[in-house]
């Protein structure tokens, strides 16, 4: 007795189908959408973390603004999808670290009214505290700013975090995008 099978050449169109539904630009969008689920932990890590309400932060959410997911790279069989921001001032609030003026011998921090650069007020005098900090005070003796040979940030990861949180749902959602490209190639 011999083995016949019936309809080979649709079994085979239909193994090719498949194959064919989850190379390429289905990876793409595959990684694409387990980007998405690591993004918007991230912007949610940016919320809680305080993030948003420092003072520089929160009128214009720049950090979580800036955040991003883009498929950097997408062959017939690998794709990759990087979250991130391109902000300069990014890296210091995921790994904290210590900022220091490149070309002044203090930074000036702002606590008064005034903005921008103490050079842009003519008014302003340099005044030692009693605990020996350096201060600016307006013509009123209103300290405008508090004078530091450097700032210790301390760390408030958000991207990282989402990662690690989000990644058996990531892959749920990539696992999703897969069916649905592998029931529309089989019908």
């Amino acid at each position: 007795m011999s083995d016949v099978v019936i309809g080979v050449e649709e079994l085979n169109r239909k193994f090719q189908a498949l194959s064919d539904a989850v190379k390429g630009q289905a990876l793409a969008r595959a990684v694409r959408a387990g980007g998405l689920v690591v993004l918007n932990a991230a912007k949610d890590n940016i919320k809680s973390n305080g993030l948003i309400r420092t003072r520089t932060l929160s009128r214009t959410r720049t950090l979580s603004r800036s955040l991003h997911s883009k498929v950097t790279e997408s062959g017939a069989e690998h794709a990759t999808v990087e979250v991130g921001t391109n902000l300069e001032y990014a890296a210091i609030h995921e790994f904290g670290g210590v900022i220091k003026p490149k070309n002044a011998k203090h930074l000036a921090i702002p606590v008064g009214s005034y903005t921008g650069s103490p050079r842009n007020h003519a008014d302003l005098k340099l005044r030692k505290t009693g605990s020996g900090n350096l201060v600016m005070v307006d013509g009123n003796g209103t300290v405008q700013y508090v004078l530091k040979q450097s700032v210790t940030i301390q760390a408030k990861p958000y991207l990282r975090p989402a990662f690690d949180e989000k990644q058996e749902e990531a892959k749920q959602e990539m696992a999703k995008v897969f069916a649905k490209l592998i029931e529309k190639a089989v019908k």
